[in-house]
C-alpha cells in the first residue's frame, strides 16, 4: 500500500530516534506501535521507533530531524507499507554554474507551498563521500547556504553548453547517474540532429520546414533557387545571434544582427551576397532552412513561443503561449534583439479574426504533437520544453525551434502571471512524480503555487 499525502511536522526532545504519528493513521496503515520504519529526506535515510499520538501532528526526534536535514514544516509525504518505509519532500535539485535567479526562486517558493523543497546546486556541490551536499535554499524567507542530502530528483537548468561541458559537469552526472537520482532536461539541443531525428517522425515531420545542414554557400544557392527566403542558423546558437536571412527578388538581400544593430544590404550578385552572408555568421556548424512567410501584426512579423510542462500524470500541457513581434529591422522576433511579447490571443484576433480560436487550437494541439515527437526520438526525460512556432496567413502551422532550456521572458507580463504560477505548480508536480512520489489522495491544484 502507498499513500501520499500531507503532514504538519514538528520536533520533540527523545533519547532516541522516534517518530510519533496520529493514532488513526497507524491503524489505517496497519502498523502498531513499536514498529521499526524507515524515514527518508532526499538521499538520507533512518530506522526510527514508531508511537502513537492523539493529534493530527507528525513529530519526529530532534536529533533525527537534524540527521537527515529535514526542518518542522508542512511536509509532502509518501508512505510505502510494503517497504516500511515514509518519505518527505521531494527534496528537487536545481543544478546550474550560474548564480541564484528570480527564478529559481520561485520554483523554491512553489515547491514549499506544495510541502516539498527546492535548492540550487552546483556541480561541484555534489561529491561522493557523506551523500550530503552544499546548497542555496530558502530559510525563514531569507537565501541562505546549507548542508543538505543529495536530492531525490534534479532539474537541469545549466544556462548555456559551455556549462555543460565543464569537467565538473560531467563528473555530476556520473555520480547522479551511479546512484540512479533522475535527471530531467539533462542537456541543451543541437538544431541539426533534433531536426534529423523528428523529420523520421510521422507525427512531426508535418511541422517541419525543409532543413538541411549546411556545408557551404553553393548549397544555400541551390535553396534559393527553391524558396524566395532562407535562413542560415548556427547549430549551437541563442537568442538570435549569428542567424542571416537571405531574400531572393532583384538581386540577394541579406540580413543580419552585428552586436547591437540589425544590418540588411542588396547584393547584385551571389558572391557579393555570399561574402556578406559569412560576415553576418558565428564560427560554428549551420543550418541552412527555409523561409517560412511569417503572419504580420501591425506590419511586422510574429512567431509564436509555447512552454510546454509536464503535470504529475506526465501529460504535456502548454502554459502561457505568447506571440513575439519582431523589433524594428529585426530579422528575428527574439526580445534581446528589440522584439516584444504580446497576447496571443490578441494577435490572432487581429490576424485571423473568427478564425483566431481555431487557429489556438491548432498551434497548441501541434505543440503537444511535437513536444511527445521530441521526448519519443531523443529518449531523453523532460519535464519542460519550449517551441517556437511560425504561422503563415493561410493557416501553415512550422516549427523552428524546440529548446529543453527555454527561457522565461513571455511570463514576465502580468498579463501572463497565472500561467506563470500554473507552469511553476506543473513543474513541481511532475518533479515528485518522477522522484517517486504519487499524486492519489493529494491536491495539485496549480493555484497552490502562490509566487
Amino acid at each position: 500500500m502507498v499513500e501520499t499525502g500531507y503532514a504538519r511536522v514538528l520536533g520533540y526532545a527523545s533519547e532516541s530516534a522516534s517518530c510519533i504519528l496520529p493514532r488513526s493513521l497507524l491503524a489505517r496503515l496497519g502498523w502498531r506501535q513499536g514498529d521499526i520504519v524507515n524515514i527518508a529526506f532526499g538521499r538520507a535515510s533512518r530506522p526510527v521507533k514508531l508511537r502513537a499520538g492523539d493529534d493530527d501532528v507528525w513529530r519526529v526526534s530532534t536529533d533525527l530531524l537534524r540527521h537527515i536535514g529535514l526542518r518542522p514544516r508542512k511536509w509532502l509525504y509518501c508512505v510505502d507499507t510494503g517497504r516500511k518505509l515514509i518519505r518527505f519532500g521531494p527534496l528537487i535539485g536545481i543544478m546550474t554554474t550560474w548564480h541564484v535567479t528570480p527564478y529559481f526562486r520561485s520554483v523554491m517558493r512553489a515547491a514549499a507551498r506544495k510541502g516539498m523543497m527546492a535548492v540550487v546546486f552546483r556541480p561541484y556541490d555534489l561529491r561522493l563521500g557523506g551523500r550530503q551536499m552544499s546548497a542555496w535554499a530558502l530559510v525563514g524567507g531569507g537565501m541562505q547556504r546549507i548542508r543538505v542530502p543529495w536530492p531525490d530528483v534534479v532539474y537541469n537548468r545549466i544556462p548555456n553548453r559551455g556549462g555543460e561541458l565543464l569537467g565538473s559537469t560531467r563528473a555530476c552526472r556520473r555520480l547522479l547517474a551511479r546512484a540512479s537520482i533522475p535527471v530531467f532536461n539533462s542537456k541543451f539541443f543541437h538544431k541539426w540532429r533534433i531536426h534529423r531525428l523528428l523529420r523520421r517522425d510521422e507525427q512531426a515531420r508535418q511541422y517541419l520546414p525543409e532543413t538541411q545542414p549546411m556545408v557551404s554557400m553553393k548549397q544555400a544557392r541551390q535553396f534559393l533557387h527553391k524558396y524566395p527566403m532562407i535562413y542560415l542558423k548556427p547549430n549551437g546558437g541563442s537568442k538570435g545571434q549569428g542567424i542571416v536571412r537571405i531574400r531572393r527578388g532583384q538581386g540577394y538581400s541579406v540580413s543580419f544582427r552585428r552586436g547591437h544593430h540589425n544590418f540588411q544590404r542588396t547584393c547584385t550578385s551571389w558572391l557579393e551576397a555570399g561574402n556578406l552572408a559569412r560576415r553576418g555568421m558565428h564560427r560554428r556548424t549551420y543550418v541552412v532552412q527555409e523561409g517560412v512567410p511569417l503572419a504580420r501584426y501591425h506590419g511586422r512579423p510574429f512567431d509564436v513561443r509555447v512552454t510546454l510542462y509536464k503535470n504529475g500524470n506526465g501529460e504535456w500541457i502548454p502554459c502561457g503561449p505568447a506571440a513575439k513581434i519582431a523589433g524594428r529591422g529585426s530579422i528575428t522576433t527574439h526580445v534581446a534583439n528589440g522584439g516584444r511579447v504580446v497576447p496571443l490571443d490578441r494577435v490572432l484576433r487581429h490576424v485571423f479574426g473568427s478564425e483566431a480560436e481555431t487557429m489556438r487550437v491548432r498551434i497548441e494541439t501541434a505543440s503537444i504533437d511535437l513536444a511527445r515527437a521530441v521526448e519519443r526520438v531523443t529518449g531523453l526525460e523532460l519535464g519542460e520544453l519550449g517551441l517556437d512556432i511560425g504561422l503563415t496567413t493561410q493557416g501553415r502551422v512550422a516549427m523552428f525551434e524546440a529548446n529543453s532550456k527555454p527561457g522565461r521572458a513571455i511570463f514576465a507580463a502580468a498579463w501572463n502571471r497565472d500561467d506563470r504560477r500554473k507552469s511553476l505548480s506543473y513543474l513541481c508536480d511532475y518533479a515528485a512524480s518522477l522522484a517517486g512520489f504519487t499524486n492519489s489522495g493529494v491536491k495539485t491544484d496549480a493555484k497552490t503555487a502562490n509566487c
